[in-house]
């Protein structure tokens, strides 16, 4: 029986280890937190998973919460400027199928549960490269999904050529509040030019289903304001003056919201990288990165989670096809390319989000105001980001669409 560690224990490396579980591999997972660390802790992250993604979980009977998690069913976008009571583009659009968002910390530690229960080895530590090695002695494959911290900076060093960004681009910021009755069962999205973004969706918590609200702002603009508060009730007043400033058509979705607790908020600032996948160990064994050790994202296009997914089933995929041959670093690099396919349309996405868009870009988004196809077409790339490169990238090819859909 083939041996496969996975250091972390995270949407991308849960999945896999379940997966092969599955397959009647032995599976070991290192995990910092146990379960109820996990589940007691603060929230990890603002996530949405869309369908393409969802339906590997519930491939693997891992779609707990089907009768309980709020659907999220489409788009709405607003772009607007201070001032303004209400925003110069508006639209709202359907997606395909609908899509979830379960808190992390319910998610990881049911399924950091169902790891142990379906008979996998779980161990509780904090390892560092140092550790790698011995795991790498000991087992055929070891697979590091960690997250973005820098830890492993060392192992797998930046891809420059995959990489724009050298610093982050947003200080973000996410709550968990109750949620408005009235409120829109989708993503809202808002657009501040030159200052930031906000989205907004509904997701199923602990405690019963809440409102996420998220900030993204340009860093040192006026938006930036979210660093060092520590008390919750200060981070929901902090988030309530930005939407009366900056989305005024949007603050009804905080304006009555309460938080639940000091548990309930993040801040921080993420830097984009792309990461030379296979790493050597100084003692010479090779390791392969997954998840966001491996490509890391700004959340602003939503892709974080749905990307963790993507990687564990392209990953899981080339295991099984390779059988019972050596996992040398020729599979690695081979495993993980079969993932980039995937992940450089959603990495180009939110690079480009990331940057001030272009005048083809707003001559789309005004024009989804006016044509339901367009709309459509844009809320299906937080769906499925594949579709971005062969349209938007090129200011001709996304007039000449708008020219077609408009005749």
């Amino acid at each position: 029986m083939r041996h496969i560690v996975i250091v972390g224990a995270g949407q991308a490396g849960l999945l896999l280890a379940l997966g092969l579980l599955g397959e009647g591999y032995r599976v070991t997972v290192v995990s910092e937190r146990t379960a109820e660390q996990i589940r007691d802790g603060r929230i990890l992250s603002s996530q949405c998973v869309f369908e393409p993604a969802l339906r590997h979980e519930r491939a693997l009977g891992l779609n707990h919460w089907e009768d309980e998690v709020p659907p999220v069913v489409g788009i709405g976008f607003g772009a607007g400027l201070p001032g303004d009571a209400e925003p110069f583009i508006s639209w709202v659009s359907p997606l395909d199928d609908p899509a979830q968002s379960v808190d992390q910390r319910l998610k990881m530690s049911f399924w950091l549960t169902e790891f142990v229960a379906r008979g996998g080895d779980l161990r509780i530590a904090r390892a560092t490269p140092e550790d790698l090695a011995g795991y790498a002695r000991t087992a055929d494959l070891v697979l590091v999904a960690a997250g973005r911290g820098p830890q492993f900076d060392s192992t797998f060093p930046r891809d420059d050529s995959r990489s724009p960004y050298r610093e982050p681009q947003r200080a973000i910021t996410a709550h968990y509040v109750t949620q408005p009755n009235d409120f829109y069962q989708g993503v809202s999205f808002g657009l501040a030019p030159e200052i930031g973004e906000f989205f907004a969706l509904p997701l199923l918590t602990a405690t019963g289903i809440k409102l996420s609200i998220y900030f993204s702002a340009i860093p040192g603009g006026p938006m930036d304001v979210f660093d060092g508060v520590t008390d919750a009730d200060q981070h929901l007043k902090l988030c309530q003056d930005q939407l009366r400033a900056f989305f005024p058509w949007l603050t009804g979705l905080a304006e009555d919201a309460e938080t639940d607790g000091p548990q309930d908020f993040l801040a921080g600032r993420i830097t984009p990288i792309v990461r030379h996948a296979v790493g050597t160990l100084p003692t010479g064994e090779r390791v392969l990165a997954m998840g966001d050790t491996a490509v890391t994202n700004d959340p602003i296009g939503g892709q974080g989670a749905n990307n963790a997914v993507h990687c564990a089933r392209a990953y899981q995929e080339a295991i099984l096809e390779h059988g019972d041959l050596p996992y040398d670093a020729e599979f690695m690099a081979a495993c993980f390319e079969r993932y980039w396919d995937y992940a450089r349309h959603s990495t180009r996405f939110n690079n480009d989000l990331l940057a001030p868009p272009p005048p083809h870009v707003m001559e789309t988004l005004e024009a989804a105001q006016e044509n339901p196809r367009v709309a459509h077409r844009f809320a299906q790339l937080f769906n499925d980001p594949t579709d971005y490169e062969p349209w938007l990238i090129d200011p001709e090819t996304a007039r000449a669409y708008l020219r077609e859909v408009s005749s």
